[in-house]
């Protein structure tokens, strides 16, 4: 399941979160801020229904909090939302939580029941899809598909006739409204109207005036958008295609993309990651100016740990090797104990890029425009794998969380060190290859164990794969065939291989004696 809008690439290289869980927990957050809306910001009592991997997991990747913040107007990267809840219940709203089944949804699906202050009940079923990309599926039964990229109107009509409708929207309304959704039955039709800009209120207000108008809601977009309908290139082929016609790199391809698509003048586009490159660089810093205290607690330290390994002189791979592991594990110490992180391409994997591309970036002594540059190639790549494949743990294992952030990496690492666009799509698929299989198996559901470490493994196989596509070595197996053999891998992984604690590492028994030991105080 994608995005209804292509995905763009900030999607990919972001949000600036609190962590631990891009689909899990800024995912719900963007799930709370659409929702909200359907009340206004203040519910009188909110319940929500976890379904698949959320069931198992929402406690842990604090899904829970997160959709309460989003529901109270609370935004991703704002730490409130660790104690949304407890500001819920302060403002007298009723809040609770259970699971649910259902029938053939989304893996990382749930469903919010509010009522506001006039005692009116509304419903909404949503999907995190990955890397903070959701979908509102439904409002109060009827099909919505909203993706918070675009202002929605949408809503219940008596007018079971399309033509008839869309004739008395235009007279409302004027010509700027598109129907983009219209489902009739014999008593009563949904519709979801659109627009190219932002809708006012005074619009849904206008609306809701009319006798034939059963019900309106304005869903306002929360996160930036542009054309809607310029889909990024569809293979890494396509990709690097583009980049040869132009004479032009691939990160200047990817650059020309975004603004374009945005509206926005390069410079804006690049101002922009560089502003997720500052923030990649303060969670390394972050990680290791003090001991993050981690949800689940299982350990603590390792980053310090592998600073004072690395200042002894101990390391046994070179310093540099040694600096790679020690950032990767102090982004994900940030992100495990609800810091802030970028996610890139998700939280999970929040510290493969930095880790791999800032830290041999300054051995390098690199310049900080040409990494923020190249960072462009790495987000080009991401959005390839995530219309082709999944950037989901829940839909297509770690191999589609850490995989595709060892991609995106070696990408960015061959293109700074002046690989060709061959050489940059040799990396990527040998990054790939290496961790086709890689299951989403966290011990009690968060995101400590095994995540912080493989994103040790995806970061040196990032470096790994970079150097030998620049020494020359072949990948023989193109990128989009490598992106293809994920996707199938995925697919026929078990469910209870893809962040369901069913098995795996998360089965073992000395990750069930731990998960009783945070859970059960046993």
């Amino acid at each position: 399941m994608n995005c209804l809008n292509p995905f763009d690439v900030f999607d990919i290289v972001g949000p600036i979160m609190i962590g631990p869980s891009s689909s899990h927990t800024a995912g719900a957050v963007r799930i709370g801020l659409l929702a909200g809306q359907v009340c206004d910001y203040n519910p009188k009592e909110i319940t929500v229904y976890f379904h698949g991997s959320l069931a198992s997991t929402y406690t842990f990747h604090k899904t829970d909090v997160a959709v309460i913040a989003g529901a109270m107007g609370i935004d991703v990267d704002d730490v409130r939302i660790k104690e949304s809840v407890d500001i819920a219940r302060q403002k007298g709203i009723k809040v609770s939580f259970d699971k649910i089944f259902l029938e053939n949804a989304h893996p990382s699906s749930m469903m919010i029941e509010m009522l506001d202050n006039s005692n009116k009940k509304s419903t909404v079923k949503a999907a995190t899809i990955g890397g903070g990309n959701i979908i509102i599926e439904e409002i109060n039964g009827y099909e919505v598909k909203i993706d918070g990229k675009q202002d929605s109107l949408v809503g219940l009509t008596e007018i079971c006739d399309k033509s008839l409708f869309e004739t008395k929207i235009k007279e409302l309304l004027g010509e700027g409204f598109e129907l983009a959704k219209y489902n009739a039955s014999k008593e009563m039709a949904s519709f979801k109207l659109e627009t190219t800009g932002a809708i006012e209120k005074d619009k849904v207000n206008l609306l809701i005036k009319q006798n034939y108008i059963k019900e309106a809601y304005l869903i306002k977009a929360v996160v930036p958008s542009g054309l809607k309908d310029k889909r990024f290139f569809k293979s890494c082929s396509e990709l690097v295609a583009e980049s040869k016609n132009n004479n032009c790199s691939i990160s200047e391809t990817v650059i020309a993309y975004e603004a374009e698509k945005s509206g926005r003048r390069k410079e804006q586009v690049i101002g922009e990651m560089t502003e997720a490159y500052l923030a990649m660089k303060q969670s390394i810093t972050k990680g290791l100016e003090r001991e993050s205290i981690l949800l689940g607690n299982i350990f603590s330290g390792n980053a310090a740990k592998m600073d004072k390994f690395i200042k002894n002189n101990r390391s046994i791979c070179g310093v540099s090797v040694s600096k790679v592991v020690r950032n990767a594990l102090a982004v994900m110490e940030i992100n495990g104990s609800m810091g802030r992180v970028v996610a890139c391409p998700t939280a999970g994997s929040a510290g493969t890029v930095p880790a791999a591309v800032i830290t041999i970036a300054e051995e390098n002594n690199l310049k900080d425009e040409d990494v923020v540059k190249a960072l462009f190639t790495g987000a080009g790549i991401g959005i390839i794998i995530a219309e082709n494949a999944s950037i989901s743990g829940s839909v297509c294992g770690c191999q589609g969380e850490c995989g595709a952030a060892s991609a995106m990496a070696a990408a960015v690492i061959t293109e700074l060190f002046g690989g060709d666009s061959f050489q940059i799509l040799s990396a990527v698929s040998l990054s790939l290859g290496n961790v086709l299989g890689m299951v989403c198996d966290p011990v009690a559901g968060l995101v400590e164990i095994p995540c912080i470490q493989r994103n040790t493994i995806s970061a040196v196989n990032a470096i790994i794969s970079a150097e030998m596509a620049l020494a020359g070595v072949d990948s023989v197996i193109p990128a989009d065939e490598m992106i293809g053999a994920l996707n199938e891998v995925g697919e026929l992984m078990d469910i209870g291989l893809k962040d369901t604690l069913g098995a795996g590492i998360s089965n073992t028994p000395t990750a069930r004696k731990i998960e009783k030991q945070i859970f059960e105080g046993k």
